[in-house]
């Protein structure tokens, strides 16, 4: 794909500077500008608003050792387990070592977590821990709680501007490595500039977008991991797509953004339950319904596909009408909207795409293969995560190394630089406009879905590459002028790494499970 999405001279465009540019405004990039000296100018582009990010919308908790009786041991084994040998030890013993620290810091933020009678942090557990560890706001609102506050505080740094509404397209570098992006002002015009910085942190959330079924918003088209690509960046383990097993089934889930159940509810006793009222999970793992995520979507779908319906449940009766609506209020709240009587009735719910483990590859700095060009959130590949994210572990992978990625600009600034031109990219071959993008879109999302889902076959892996190709040469070389045009591009780049990644990885493992055709 070609090096730049939008075909101009860009010499032509208007140039601002900063310090550091934090390309998303979730948890990470929030975090990452909050640890930044405060006589840096930093700047924070986000596409949306803070209310639109993967953060935000982040259910479950944060995990960390803070319980008497968990230990750092035990935080890492699980995630090396879950991980299904692929994880980085050195990154998971970090996570886990310097987790805790991070959660002191949120509470003297004032981050409103959950806390018990006697004034201690409520802990909870999910699917793959052997411990109590996940902490949560609101009951199940942590992503929510936690962006908003770190937000306002942003908001109120006179060092930090955020600008909404503002669309990266592309990053720019030379031999010394990044110095600039291009963005759009995302408004009718199409708007362009270039942002000046030395220091740029990625953190623009996932690729949930890619397919039909997803918690994720409907920005999240892994345009920081293609861009990032498209600037030299290494990119590992894409076909790494973790899909949650329980997501809400209404009549109109397909065509939405899916509504995830928390895994947090079978940590407080649900229990999956066919239409006959079984409770499979039972000997197929050792912890049964708190199997890590990619074990229990696999049991789930073969559940459905032996009984032949397009759903299970979520019994969740053993708990009281009281504690559910206090530990799950947004849960309680969207089930009784769709007319489930929880917790009476069982919850429907079946797997949808939810995490990308890969992305673009770092150091323990956060560091990309591109000098002064960092990434943190799920846009990135720390080797936390392996091959099946465990549960929790992801905003906690946010703050940890948001946080190491500011620590490491402090210690190894670098001032913005100008080359004498930047590059020209007008007399690139430049054909038509694509037509009927939206169109297109869906096409690809029904591709990557029936392809590169949580069980795939090598002829389906094989097509899946094959038809992303054809998709990728239609528009070689077009005129590319809109967000939407942007979106589409992005989309077409990752889905071609996620099948690129999938047809050269061989065998299953993790989230990337393959059966023989």
């Amino acid at each position: 794909m070609d090096r730049f999405i939008f075909k101009t001279d860009y010499n032509e465009l208007p140039v601002e500077k900063a310090d550091v540019l934090i390309i998303g405004s979730g948890i990470a990039g929030l975090y990452a500008a909050l640890h930044l000296d405060p006589s840096m100018k930093v700047t924070v582009i986000t596409k949306a608003t803070i209310e639109k990010s993967n953060s935000w919308l982040a259910q479950g908790g944060i995990a960390s050792v803070i319980a008497p009786d968990d230990i750092y041991e035990s935080h890492i084994e699980d995630t090396l387990v879950a991980g299904a040998g692929l994880c980085d030890e050195k990154a998971v013993k970090l996570l886990v070592e310097e987790g805790p620290k991070d959660i002191r810091e949120l509470c003297e933020l004032s981050v409103p977590f959950d806390h018990n009678a006697e004034g201690e942090l409520m802990i909870t557990r999910e699917g793959g821990h052997s411990h109590r560890r996940i902490v949560h706001c609101g009951g199940d609102a942590t992503g929510r709680e936690t962006t908003r506050r770190l937000g306002e505080i942003a908001l109120e740094r006179k060092n930090i501007t955020i600008l909404f509404n503002t669309y990266m397209t592309d990053f720019l570098t030379d031999e010394d490595g990044v110095y600039g992006a291009v963005v759009s002002d995302g408004d009718d015009e199409g708007k362009m500039r270039i942002i000046l910085s030395s220091n740029i942190i990625v953190a623009t959330g996932g690729v949930g977008y890619l397919y039909t079924t997803t918690t994720n918003p409907d920005g999240a088209v892994g345009d920081g991991i293609a861009a990032a690509k498209r600037a030299g960046a290494d990119i590992f383990g894409m076909e790494l797509v973790q899909f949650h097993p329980t997501t809400l089934v209404s009549d109109n889930w397909v065509s939405k953004r899916a509504f995830l159940i928390s895994e947090a509810v079978r940590g407080e006793g649900g229990i999956l339950r066919n239409s006959h009222g079984e409770a499979f999970m039972q000997g197929k793992h050792p912890r049964a319904d708190l199997a890590p995520r990619d074990i229990v979507t696999r049991e789930i779908i073969k559940e459905m596909d032996r009984i032949g319906e397009d759903r299970v449940f979520l019994d969740v009766s053993s708990m009281s009408e009281e504690f559910f609506s206090k530990r799950f209020p947004t849960i309680y709240e969207e089930c009784k909207k769709r007319g489930v009587d929880v917790p009476k009735a069982w919850i429907p719910v079946r797997p949808s795409q939810h995490y990308l483990m890969g992305g673009i590859k770092t150091d323990l700095d956060a560091m990309s293969t591109v000098n002064g060009l960092y990434a943190c959130g799920e846009c990135s590949s720390t080797g936390v995560h392996g091959a099946n994210r465990l549960a929790s572990n992801s905003m906690l992978e946010c703050l940890v190394f948001g946080r190491r990625a500011a620590e490491h600009i402090k210690a190894n600034f670098k001032p913005i630089r100008r080359p004498e031109r930047f590059p020209d990219n007008s007399t690139a071959k430049c054909g038509t406009e694509i037509k009927n993008i939206s169109e297109k879109i869906s096409v690809l999302r029904d591709i990557v879905t029936k392809y590169a889902g949580p069980v795939r076959t090598p002829s389906g892996m094989a097509k899946g590459q094959e038809t992303v190709n054809k998709l990728i040469e239609e528009v070689a070389n077009s005129d590319i002028r809109t967000e939407l045009g942007f979106k589409y591009y992005n989309m077409l780049s990752c889905a071609k790494m996620i099948f690129d990644g999938a047809v050269a990885r061989k065998e299953s493992i993790g989230a990337h499970y393959v059966v023989e055709d």
